[in-house]
Order: structure tokens, then C-alpha cells, then sequence
């Protein structure tokens, strides 16, 4: 344990320091002096150990200098089985270097065994990209700068030997290669070396494809297609003429608990393209067939080319099982062109369009008329309108788009201005209500097209709801979250609480650093903790995602020597973040990355054996190979930590990578979860975005969401509904700030966690239990079915239903008490009024039991509200 202790200190040290033990670097300027002979070479190359990660791009070792690696073998030590990795480095000695080239011999032993030379590859040069598709980088290094490359090589079935080749680097047709020899000795290593962190065989996992396959997830259905009616789970969409929609329908239920026979139109009409001249002429686009591209169970793709002798439109849709629809839609120009405005407009049912969310408006009811126009100081480019059981988020983007970063990182990565919608700021969008529809036209303006020209008219549809609620994990689901920084306590509380979830944070004593829980140091006291927790019958589940990245890990200089792929290219030693860093990034920053970084989370360690060390991290660019290496440590903590699941916090993470992620824990924890918490958005630091909208694509894919953070519970009923209750969009949610409103969330069958706020929801999880919450149905006061109301507009209710027992619950929005009749109809409740009773038994810390003789005057005090138990005597 002595020893354990000493190596992470020295390690931790190290990493402050920046230094590498014994070794004196210079810099490149004194290197061109001292090393005139070297200097005056295009480039100049060298290598090194993994174990010695080369750190600055402005410095040199000596060591690197003197020794001869042209003509010396650098030799390399690896274990049979192995995923092994090494570097080579380049120095600018003498100008810019475009287009490097690094190249490969296969790697031979005198009895003529081979390691293939297509084993092996530079992370810098390319890979897989998060899709799962092969890509290749352009390599460049600036003047005098000095480059990082990272080599893997699988020794997948290499047998014990001594190997030599040759590592080529070609510049500008020059070419200079280093003698590799490879001694494959010792016992074989197990799982490729993933299982210890250190010798950073994981750099493979940027390469890694797991979850990505055709099956769908679990608790969806196929895509099924009859003629040009396509069906999912819960919704219909029929594809028009033109390839835009003609018809969408939902099937589900008023509180998205089951699924009916009969379906309900979210559209008003179908979706109309227009192109209008500048003369006010409508171009006339004559449509040709619907061609099916591919039809899997897991999307359909159809493309329709309309016509007409001044332009053509081509419309590309692809329908997915989860309700996500994707449109790439062209305009070509035949002949010049005059544009007065191109527009998409979406007539929405009145009915389904009740809430509105997005586009600077906070998610609430709509209002009779909206009208807004694109800027990209604010996150914002969608717009969804919905009812509870039915909806439409769209949102417009171009060939130019990029995921935009989040929270108070938005300024340095913001929205990108779409050429066709944006045309110069030209663009927006109106929503009004015209007939029995709501009109969304999002308009471009005017333009002129050259004969030839195109532009990309993308947009994105989500059909909400994506799935019905789960009574089972509304009510049966009790997370524990929070509680100090003594992880392996949890469990006990838990217990006490009543839960059966753990998340475990971050910043905790075996968990010290963001978003990189399987440190070699901490892994074995997390599997005693998943252990514990698993012989308590409880679930455990470990903060994880990848907005941002700690220093602390095995790989932060070669992620760092990707160049922006995996950690983004900001301001460096000028970024200035508002909350953490208002004055200037960390000082090991400052010394050791020194350019292209964003600061993010810092917090020192307080307690266990990494006490005293600091995490620090810095923000990490959206959809890059990150994201496989995300996906290839989930798969590895599910399969050697057992962990039940993960908690997102403000997610970079794209609907495809979180589709993988759910794969991997159905796939090997059935009863896993993911949850998905987000701080309130809506402000100037993070561009005004609403939560949900902004990650309303992940949604499908989540069993909660806790959208609490600086939430104001205040709010009207119209807002807990859209950005709190998840209901909308078939989740079910939780509260956060100051631990929520109790009664006002039960309107909506939602609490607290347990182990954040005094403010505990452990009775309301009993109460829960003894009146069999997962076997009723909730009917809220959002229902026209609703059988409660009553008759004080500051009071609202809900009812949950059962067979012979409902609960009804009832809270008061105002500031002060009031004074409400409770309204049953008795008929849509399908009880017998003269066989009922009613009473408001004891919650504690909720309610005190008082007496009923009827409903006609019940005052509630301000801001809170009861539960009334209507029970029917057979």
C-alpha cells in the first residue's frame, strides 16, 4: 500500500512538474544554435517510450538531439497480446512542414516471423471516426515546432521474439526513417492491455466500434413500411409527393403511458418547400417518384427529385426508430435566379401545439404568435411544439453545421450561421396560428442564385413523445445522489433513505478525477464499491461524460498532440471563463499546455489517497474519436466494474453516440440506467438555450431526466410541464435546486434525490408504496379527460387512477394561501360516489392527516398542496 501510495504521488508530481525525471530539455531556439547541423535539415526526427509522453511542441530533450536515430535501433519492449504504443517526434528545424507522411515496414525476427505492417498506425494520420467510418488527417507542423506522433501496433497473436522495421516520415518527397526493433516478451497480457491505464494501450479505444450495429435498442420497434406510410413505435409519418412530410400521427396516450389503437394528427397539413421569385412567382416543382434508397430495422432512407425548367429540389429523408428524422433538402439553380424568400412551411395541429420551447422562448404555452431571427450569440436553432402526447421539434442547419459547445463554454465554439437559412441574417422563423393550424415558416429572404449554384436546406425533425412511461422506474427508481465525498458510505445511506440507485460524483475520495473513473489507482476500490452496493441490492452508477477531460490521465499528451481532435483548440493561457476561471487559467495550464486549451473543471482533492492533488481539466471537442474511447471505457466498466449504468451532466455527447452507450449497458447490465441532469441554460453565459431542447435528440435514450439545476420552482404549471416534468417527451424527471417543490412536483408524480438537499423524498417513496403508484395511471390537469379539477386558477390538480383507489393531488401556485373546491366527476372516474371515502392521510414532512367530509372548501397554504385518497367500497 506504501509503495501504491508513493507511485501515485510521484506520478502526480510529475504531472505538475511537467518534467521528466533526470531529463534536461531546451528550447527550439537554443537547439537551432546549439544544433546547427540538425537545423539546417527540413525536419528533423526522433522517438520515444510511451512511458515519456513528449510534452511541449516548443522544446526539445538533449537526449533527442544527440542520439543518432537514423542509424541506431531504438528499442522498444511489448507483451504478447498487447495493444502497444510508441511516439516519434518532428521537429520544423527549418520551415513550415504540409502534409507529413509517417509510413510503416512490416517488423521481422531473424526466423521469419512478421508483425504486418497494416497492424500498425499513427493516431495522428486518422482512424475510425465516431460513426464508425475510416478517415485520414493531414499532418502539418508549424516552424520550429515540434510534433507529437503516436504509433499503435496490435500484437494480437505475435509470438515472442525480437521484431525490426522501420517508422518513415516523408516530407516534400524527403524521407527519414528510424530503426525499430521490438522485443515481444513476458507473459501474455490480458484484454490487449486495457485493464491497466498506464501503458495507454487504451489509445486504441479511439479506434473502437463498439455499440455501433443495426439492431435497435431495447423498448422500440422497427421501422415498417406499407407503401408511404412509415410506422414506429407510438407514430405514423407519411411521406408526401415531394419527399416532405404529408402526415404525422401519435398514438399515445394523454400522460404517455400506454399506447391506443386510435391516432391523433400532430400535422395540420403537409409540409410545403416554397421557392418565390422575386416577382412574387411561385416556382412550380413538378415531383418524381418516391425512391426507397435503404429500408433497415432500424431507419428508412427515401429520395424524391422535383423539377422544373428553373431549379430542382432534391429532398433526401430518413426516418429512424427512435422518431428522429433527418432532411437534406438541395436547391440547384438551372438558370439565374432572383429570389425574394425560400422557406419551409410546417402546418401544425392546434391541438398539438399547446407548448411551445425554443428560439428564445422558454418552454411553456405558446403564444398566439412568435417571431424570431438567426444569432449565433445564442444557442439557438430549434423550435418544439407539442402537446403532452404529441409534438415537433425541428431544427434547420447546412452543410457548415457543428455541434456547439455547452454551458458557459458556448462563446468559444458557438453556432454557425447556415448559408441557405441564415443568408446573412437574413432568416428566422414565424410561428402563428392560421386556420385550425399553427404556421411555422422559417424563411431565408432574398437572394440571387447563380445557373448552377446550390444551396442545402437541412433540417432535422424529433416526433415527440419517443416512448411511453415506465410506472416501474417513475415510481420504483429512488436515486441516491450526493452525501459527502466518502463514496464507500453511500451505500449505508442509501439504505437508510430508502433508495436503491447510487450515483457516484466525481471529486469523491475514489473518484477524484472528472470524467476518467477507471485510473488504474481507484479501479479495484470502485469494484468493492459496486460490490457492496450489489450485495444490497442496490444498483451503482458512476458520473461519466466527456465535455471535458481531467490532466490527471494516462492520456492527456497524446490526446493533447491530436491537435484539436480530442481536446479543443481555444484561446489557451487568454481563455477567460465567467464561473471558474474569470482571471485566467490554472498555472500548471499556463506552463504546460500553454496554447489551444479552454479551462473547465478544477477542484482540489480533499480526502483519500490522491488528497492534495488538483483536478484540472480542460474542454473537449463534440463528436470526435472521444466519443469511441467514451463508448470503449463504458463497455469496460460494465464488463469489469459491473457498474449499473451512468449520470450525464450537460452532455457533448450526439444522439448516436448516446444510442451506442444504451446498447452497451442493455446489453450488459439489463437493469441499467441513464440519467441525464443539465444546469438551467437560459441565460447569457450559455446562449439562452433551453435544456430539453437543446438535448431533446438523447432523450430516446435516457430512463430520466434531472433538469433542476438554478431552476426556478416558482414557475407556472406550463413551464414544471415542459422543462422539469420530462412528461412530453415520455420520461419521467426529477428536481434539483433547493429540493424542488414537493408538492407541486407531485402534480406531476415527480420528487427530489435523496442525499443532495435536506428536503428529502423518502416518505413521499413510502407513501408511493403502501397506494401502489405503479399500478395507476396519471391523469393531469394538461388532460381534457382529466375526471379532477377545481375551481381556483391557482390551485391545480391531478389525479393518479387505480381500479378501486386514486390519488388526487393538488397544489397551490400562489405565494399566498387559497381556498379551492375539489371537482370529481365521478362518471370519467368510473367509481360509485356513495361507495367512496376520502381522506388526506399523514406524510411526514408533506402533510398532516385531517379530516374530509367533503371536497367543496379545501384551503391550501401558499406554494404548497396535499394528496387526497379517493378509495371505492366494493
Amino acid at each position: 500500500m506504501k509503495y501504491i501510495l508513493l507511485s501515485t504521488l510521484l506520478f502526480l508530481a510529475a504531472a505538475v512538474t511537467g518534467q521528466d525525471s533526470g531529463e534536461q530539455y531546451i528550447s527550439a531556439e537554443t537547439a537551432k544554435k546549439q544544433y546547427g547541423k540538425l537545423a539546417k535539415q527540413s525536419h528533423y526526427v526522433f522517438a520515444e517510450s510511451r512511458e515519456n509522453p513528449i510534452r511541449w511542441n516548443d522544446s526539445l530533450k538533449i537526449s533527442w538531439l544527440k542520439n543518432d536515430f537514423i542509424k541506431n535501433n531504438f528499442e522498444l519492449k511489448a507483451r504478447p497480446g498487447e495493444y502497444f504504443v510508441y511516439q516519434v517526434g518532428v521537429w520544423a528545424s527549418s520551415g513550415d512542414i504540409q502534409d507529413l507522411e509517417i509510413k510503416f515496414s512490416d517488423l521481422k525476427s531473424k526466423d521469419g516471423k512478421t508483425i504486418p505492417s497494416k497492424q500498425v498506425s499513427c493516431f495522428n494520420a486518422g482512424g475510425i471516426d465516431y460513426l464508425g467510418k475510416p478517415f485520414s488527417k493531414k499532418i502539418n507542423v508549424q516552424n520550429s515546432k515540434v510534433q507529437a506522433l503516436w504509433v499503435g501496433a496490435d500484437l494480437t497473436g505475435v509470438a515472442k521474439g525480437i521484431y525490426n522495421g522501420t517508422t518513415t516520415i516523408l516530407v516534400n518527397g524527403k524521407k527519414q526513417s528510424i530503426k525499430i526493433q521490438l522485443t515481444v516478451d513476458g507473459n501474455a497480457v490480458e484484454n490487449h492491455g486495457y485493464n491497466e491505464g498506464k501503458g495507454l494501450s487504451r489509445m486504441n479505444w479511439l479506434n473502437s466500434t463498439v455499440g455501433i450495429d443495426a439492431e435497435i435498442t431495447k423498448g422500440f420497434q422497427p421501422v415498417t413500411r406499407k407503401d408511404k406510410t412509415l410506422h414506429i413505435l407510438g407514430r405514423s409519418f407519411v411521406i408526401g409527393s415531394d419527399g416532405l412530410p404529408a402526415e404525422i400521427n401519435s398514438f399515445f396516450t394523454s400522460s404517455n403511458q400506454r399506447i391506443s389503437e386510435k391516432g391523433e394528427p400532430i400535422t395540420g397539413g403537409a409540409f410545403r418547400f416554397v421557392v418565390e421569385k422575386a416577382n412574387g412567382e411561385i416556382i412550380r416543382l413538378t415531383p418524381g417518384a418516391v425512391k426507397f434508397i435503404e429500408e433497415k430495422q432500424g431507419h428508412i432512407n427515401w429520395q424524391v427529385k422535383n423539377t422544373s425548367a428553373e431549379c430542382e429540389l432534391t429532398c433526401s429523408g430518413s426516418l429512424n426508430y427512435d422518431g428522429f428524422v433527418d432532411y437534406k433538402v438541395s436547391v440547384k439553380a438551372l438558370k439565374p435566379l432572383k429570389i425574394k424568400d425560400i422557406r419551409l412551411e410546417v402546418p401544425v395541429a392546434k391541438e398539438k401545439s399547446t407548448y411551445m420551447m425554443g428560439l428564445n422562448r422558454e418552454g411553456g404555452l405558446r403564444p398566439d404568435s412568435w417571431k424570431w431571427q438567426w444569432d449565433t450569440t445564442k444557442n439557438q436553432d430549434a423550435l418544439w411544439l407539442g402537446a403532452v402526447n404529441g409534438g415537433l421539434r425541428l431544427k434547420w442547419k447546412a452543410e457548415n453545421y457543428k455541434l456547439p459547445l455547452v454551458n458557459i463554454y458556448y462563446k468559444f465554439e458557438p453556432l454557425r450561421l447556415p448559408p441557405s437559412w441564415g443568408n446573412e441574417n437574413k432568416g428566422g422563423v414565424n410561428v402563428e396560428e392560421k386556420g385550425n393550424s399553427i404556421l411555422v415558416s422559417a424563411y431565408s429572404g432574398s437572394r440571387e442564385m447563380a445557373a448552377g449554384s446550390v444551396q442545402n436546406y437541412d433540417f432535422e425533425l424529433l416526433i415527440t413523445p419517443f416512448k411511453f412511461i415506465s410506472n416501474e422506474k417513475k415510481y420504483g427508481d429512488r436515486y441516491f445522489h450526493g452525501g459527502g465525498t466518502n463514496a464507500i458510505s453511500k451505500v449505508d445511506k442509501a439504505e437508510k433513505a430508502g433508495a436503491n440507485i447510487i450515483n457516484i460524483h466525481h471529486a469523491e475520495d475514489i473518484y477524484p478525477f472528472i470524467n476518467y473513473p477507471y485510473l488504474d489507482e481507484n479501479t479495484a476500490e470502485l469494484k468493492t464499491l459496486v460490490d457492496k452496493a450489489h450485495n444490497q441490492k442496490k444498483r451503482l452508477k458512476l458520473y461519466y461524460t466527456t465535455r471535458e477531460l481531467t490532466k490527471n490521465i494516462p492520456e492527456f499528451q497524446a490526446f493533447y498532440s491530436l491537435n484539436g481532435e480530442i481536446l479543443f483548440p481555444g484561446p489557451g493561457n487568454a481563455s477567460r471563463t465567467e464561473a471558474l476561471h474569470p482571471k485566467g487559467p490554472n498555472e500548471w495550464l499556463v506552463k504546460n499546455l500553454r496554447e489551444k486549451y479552454v479551462p473547465a473543471w478544477y477542484n482540489p482533492v480533499s480526502e483519500g489517497k490522491f488528497k492534495g492533488s488538483i483536478d484540472l481539466s480542460v474542454i473537449t471537442t463534440p463528436n470526435s474519436r472521444l466519443n469511441n474511447f467514451y463508448i470503449a471505457g463504458l463497455d469496460w466498466m460494465v464488463q469489469n466494474l459491473k457498474i449499473d449504468g451512468i449520470y450525464i451532466d450537460d452532455a457533448a455527447l450526439d444522439r448516436f453516440t448516446l444510442q451506442r452507450a444504451r446498447k452497451v449497458i442493455d446489453q450488459n447490465r439489463p437493469e441499467g440506467r441513464i440519467d441525464l441532469h443539465s444546469w438551467n441554460h437560459f441565460n447569457n453565459w450559455a446562449g439562452f438555450a433551453s435544456c430539453l431542447n437543446l438535448y431533446m435528440d438523447l432523450l430516446p435514450y435516457l430512463d430520466l431526466v434531472w433538469i433542476g439545476e438554478a431552476r426556478d420552482y416558482n414557475r407556472a404549471p406550463d413551464h414544471w410541464l415542459v422543462e422539469v416534468s420530462g412528461i412530453p417527451f415520455g420520461l419521467p424527471g426529477q428536481m434539483l435546486e433547493g429540493g424542488g417543490n414537493p408538492w407541486r412536483g407531485m402534480v406531476y408524480g415527480i420528487t427530489n434525490r435523496s442525499g443532495w438537499t435536506g428536503n428529502v423524498p423518502d416518505e413521499l417513496w413510502k407513501f408511493w408504496d403502501e397506494h401502489n403508484f405503479k399500478d395507476k395511471e396519471l391523469l393531469g390537469y394538461w388532460d381534457k379527460d382529466c375526471p379532477v379539477k377545481t375551481n381556483n386558477e391557482h390551485v391545480i390538480s391531478s389525479i393518479f387512477k387505480g381500479k378501486n383507489e386514486s390519488v388526487i393531488a393538488i397544489a397551490n401556485w400562489d405565494k399566498e394561501a387559497q381556498s379551492a373546491s375539489v371537482l370529481i366527476d365521478w362518471n370519467a372516474l368510473g367509481y360509485d360516489a356513495s361507495k367512496c371515502t376520502i381522506s388526506m392521510p399523514f406524510v411526514k414532512d408533506f402533510q398532516d392527516e385531517q379530516p374530509l367530509q367533503s371536497l367543496s372548501s379545501v384551503n391550501v397554504p401558499g406554494g404548497k398542496g396535499f394528496m387526497i385518497v379517493v378509495k371505492e367500497n366494493k
